[in-house]
C-alpha cells in the first residue's frame, strides 16, 4: 500500500530557491503522511516535501492527516505505519526535521467517537486542529467547542476560517466563533490567492484584526509548494512577515 515510488522527478518540481524562509519554524498543518488522505501519495512523494519546507525553513513539522467520517476515517492504526516509513526515509535522506502528530479532526460523528475512545491526539499543549465542513456549520458548534475545552481540555484551533463559504458570506460570524474560544489557523496559500482573491483579502483582513494566532501550509503536493514559494518571492509576502511575531506556531512548542 505504502510504495516507495518516486514518481516525481524534483528538479521538474523544486522551485528556485526562495529569497526569505517561511516566517516560523513550526508547521502545524500539513498533508504528508504517504497513502491515506488526499495528500501525499506514496514515501517519496512525501519525504520530497517534508524537504522542501525543510528548504524553505521548517524545522518542526507536525503532520495532520484528515480525520473524517466515511471519507478518511482514519485512526492512529491507520496513520502510524506509513508514518513510521516516513520518518525512516526522512532519516535515510540526512532530513533534521522534527516530526510529530496530530491530525485534521472534522466536527463529525466519527470526532466524537474518537474523543470517547481516547484516540484523539492533540499537539503540545492540547492545541487541537478541528475543521468544519464545505456546506454548512456543524450543528451545535458552540456547545461541542465548550465540550472540548471543559470536558476534555483542548484547546480547539479552527483549520481554515477564511475558507469556508457560508462565514465568506457573512464574516461578522468570525467574531462570534472568537467569542466561543477559537483560535485561528489560516492557510499561507490563502495569502498567496491559491483559492481566490476573496479569501486572500478576508485572511489579510484577519490579520489585520489581529485574530490570527496560527499559520500552515496545508501543504498536499507540489502545486501547493510552488504556490508558496512564489508568494514567499512576492512583495505581498512582507504583510505575513510583520504580523510573524504574533503568531504561536513554535510558542506551542516552546512552552511544552
Amino acid at each position: 500500500m505504502f510504495k516507495k515510488l518516486n514518481i516525481f522527478t524534483s528538479k521538474e518540481h523544486r522551485p528556485e530557491a526562495p529569497q526569505r524562509p517561511l516566517p516560523v519554524l513550526t508547521d502545524i498543518h500539513a498533508h504528508l503522511v504517504p497513502g491515506i488522505d488526499d495528500g501525499a501519495r506514496d514515501i517519496c512523494h512525501g519525504a520530497d516535501l517534508a524537504q522542501e519546507l525543510e528548504r524553505l525553513g521548517i524545522r518542526r513539522l507536525v503532520l495532520t492527516p484528515h480525520v473524517t467520517d466515511e471519507v478518511f476515517p482514519n485512526t492512529p492504526s491507520t496513520i502510524d505505519p506509513p508514518l513510521a516509513l516516513l520518518r525512516n526515509e526522512l532519516r535515510e535522506r540526512g532530513s533534521r526535521l522534527d516530526i510529530h502528530v496530530s491530525a485534521e479532526y472534522r466536527i463529525d460523528e466519527l470526532l466524537y467517537a474518537q474523543l470517547r475512545q481516547g484516540l484523539v491526539r492533540p499537539m503540545p499543549g492540547g492545541y487541537l486542529l478541528i475543521e468544519c465542513g464545505w456546506m454548512s456549520e456543524p450543528f451545535r458548534l458552540e456547545a461541542f467547542v465548550t465540550e472540548l475545552v471543559r470536558h476534555y481540555g483542548y484547546r480547539p484551533i479552527l483549520a481554515h476560517p477564511e475558507r469556508y463559504p457560508y462565514y465568506q458570506r457573512e464574516p461578522g460570524q468570525y467574531l462570534r466563533l472568537r467569542r466561543m474560544g477559537l483560535r485561528f489557523q489560516i492557510n499561507i496559500l490563502s495569502l498567496a490567492g491559491f483559492y481566490g482573491t476573496q479569501v486572500r483579502e478576508l485572511a489579510k483582513e484577519m490579520m489585520e484584526k489581529n485574530m490570527v494566532e496560527f499559520i500552515g501550509t496545508d501543504l498536499h503536493n507540489h502545486r501547493h509548494l510552488d504556490s508558496i514559494t512564489r508568494y514567499l518571492n512576492s512583495r505581498e509576502y512582507a504583510h505575513l512577515e510583520r504580523y510573524s511575531s504574533r503568531l504561536l506556531n513554535d510558542k506551542v512548542f516552546a512552552d511544552a
